[in-house]
């Protein structure tokens, strides 16, 4: 798969890099640029900048940074041509025709496609099961929220197989997508026979997956897609896609495990709610919707299996930085029932009264122990409640709950502080991600001229005091030199294209850096003056350190040769140099 350079100008063209990471992570206005939490790893404070001037990206936490193609990259883990092609389709740019696929890279859109073939015929066979349409209307499923979420029906038998070899879709095919089984003896047949069927979208919004469940009585109750080339279960919630931008607004997200806790929720006005796809939470779900909020209410069914599903949510939660509540319903009611009955205010309210995860886990510890105020009982209960103490980062807020803890208990809250400073370290901790801080290994000279060539308004004047000497052995001399081809060559300057010249990856994650810092102090002329008078001046100091060398050599090999003297006249003639510029610009910075 092969893209020209004038496509991909196309693509960079048409893109805003703020709308395209904005759909993935919440960002906030932050000066002339935008800020955000790093989606790509841990941190509390955002130290992930987008440029939208400049088109770029930088995480000053860990380090990654790029353009539209390089975010895409990463969060998507596609590869370069692949990054091209994916935003090209997502914005409608037309792929050029003799830059289309080769049979292997098209495999996940013909897998895709099919996936859309397998929606519509399911939504058709919805029109055509009156048992399933009264099933859905039972439940208070709207049309509206049928075609929202492109609910469907799955036939029994092998009529998805049929229909699919109909329009010459093989059996591999479709047992890639993850619609069909082949049992011991070869026969193929359809994986989702007579079950309510819920399309399963990735961040882009493509069918990937589907979740199915029985109409009637059967087991199992609900049915997954098995992990495909197009899905992976522990790297999706449902359906992000549809509710990402209500939760980034909100700032929060309610959890669920079901497909109707959250579809119906959803028809009812509750809007910033995702499930977990049935499975166990995973690192994987819990980083993605850290993406657009770090506060989250677990609301999972307040039966066993739910409630241990919640305790194992919390730990995940809390080592990504969640601030986490919990709700279970009265009555062993699930979201979806509670919300048909009560109604969307009244389910609201609850999530507003939820537990903090602590007291959640409290109460859980406290009904484990068959003698709960007994002196073991609560020595067992302060040893499990421990660990979740000390994973609260502020330290009023711990002690709050340490107080709170000690009064449930009926004990002295010092005994469980003398417990926490017992423990080794604060559980869950995640090491300060660290990476080299070029900024600080070039001078202010370097800094303020590379600023200023990417500043359109001081550009012009930065080339008419450049010279090449200037940048011999300088940490950042590539990165000039490169400026002056494409000057000389009279292509515009911007940071994208000179990113992109030079071959140093530390040179990049440099221009990412520069781009995305307020100079210090703010560009002016004298400023830009004297930061070349700086460079002048160290390209003369460098020289005259090479002349005495030279001395060293000619005094050890002949004391009487005349090159000597030639050799001081060239140093004091640097000297006189170095003084007139001293003289001409006594404030530049070094």
């Amino acid at each position: 798969m092969q893209f020209n350079d004038a496509f991909i100008d196309q693509v960079r063209s048409s893109v805003s890099i703020v709308d395209l990471i904005g759909g993935y992570v919440g960002l906030r206005k932050s000066g002339k640029d935008y800020a955000a939490l790093c989606p790509f790893h841990q941190e509390k404070t955002p130290s992930f900048m987008v440029s939208e001037g400049k088109q770029i990206f930088k995480c000053f936490g860990c380090g990654v940074g790029g353009d539209i193609f390089s975010f895409a990259m990463l969060i998507e883990n596609l590869g370069f041509p692949e990054s091209i092609q994916y935003l090209a389709e997502r914005h409608g740019i037309p792929i050029p025709q003799a830059s289309q696929p080769s049979a292997k890279d098209k495999q996940p859109a013909r897998l895709a496609k099919i996936m859309e073939t397998a929606i519509q015929f399911f939504q058709q066979s919805l029109k055509e099961k009156k048992e399933a349409l009264d099933y859905l209307s039972d439940r208070q499923i709207s049309e509206e929220t049928i075609q929202q979420f492109g609910i469907g029906y799955a036939p029994p038998g092998r009529r998805l197989l049929d229909r699919l070899k109909e329009q010459g879709i093989s059996e591999e095919e479709a047992i890639a997508c993850g619609l069909v089984r082949e049992d011991d003896s070869g026969r193929h047949y359809d994986k989702f026979r007579n079950r309510i069927m819920f399309p399963i979208r990735n961040l882009s919004g493509r069918a990937i997956a589907f979740g199915g469940r029985i109409l009637g009585d059967g087991v199992p109750k609900y049915l997954n897609s098995p992990d495909t080339v197009l899905y992976k279960k522990s790297q999706n919630l449902y359906p992000l896609s549809v509710t990402r931008d209500e939760i980034r607004r909100r700032d929060f997200a309610i959890l669920v495990e079901g497909y109707f806790d959250c579809v119906v929720p959803f028809q009812f006005g509750v809007r910033s709610i995702v499930a977990s796809l049935g499975t166990s939470l995973t690192e994987d779900q819990v980083k993605i919707l850290g993406r657009y909020t770090r506060n989250v209410v677990v609301n999972f069914d307040p039966d066993s299996a739910g409630t241990a599903a919640a305790m194992r949510s919390l730990d995940l939660f809390l080592a990504e930085g969640f601030r986490v509540n919990v709700l279970q319903l009265p009555g062993g009611t699930d979201p979806d029932t509670f919300i048909r009955t009560e109604g969307r205010q009244v389910y609201l309210d609850r999530v507003k009264a939820s537990q903090p995860y602590l007291e959640f886990a409290l109460s859980q510890f406290i009904d484990s122990q068959r003698d709960p105020f007994g002196p073991k009982g609560k020595q067992e209960i302060v040893l499990q409640i421990l660990p979740y103490l000390s994973k609260i980062p502020n330290q009023i807020e711990r002690v709050e709950y340490v107080s709170r803890v000690a009064a449930r208990l009926q004990l002295d809250e010092n005994l469980i502080l003398l417990e926490m400073r017992k423990m080794p370290s604060r559980t869950g901790s995640t090491p300060e991600l660290k990476f080299p801080r070029l900024l600080d290994q070039i001078t202010p000279a370097e800094n303020t001229l590379l600023t200023a060539l990417l500043d359109e308004e001081w550009t012009s004047l930065v080339f008419q005091q450049l010279d090449p000497i200037l940048f011999e052995g300088l940490r950042t001399r590539e990165i000039f030199e490169k400026a002056l081809d494409l000057n000389q060559q009279e292509e515009k300057l911007d940071l994208i294209r000179l990113r992109n010249l030079v071959t140093d990856e530390d040179d990049r994650s440099l221009l990412e850096s520069l781009a995305l810092s307020s100079p210090n102090p703010p560009l002016s002329e004298e400023l830009i003056r004297s930061s070349v008078l700086a460079l002048r001046k160290k390209q003369y100091q460098r020289l005259s350190h090479q002349i005495q060398e030279k001395i060293k050599v000619a005094e050890k090999e002949d004391s009487q040769s005349g090159r000597i003297d030639e050799l001081l006249v060239e140093k004091e003639e640097i000297r006189r140099k170095i003084t007139g510029l001293e003289a001409e610009g006594p404030g530049y910075a070094e």
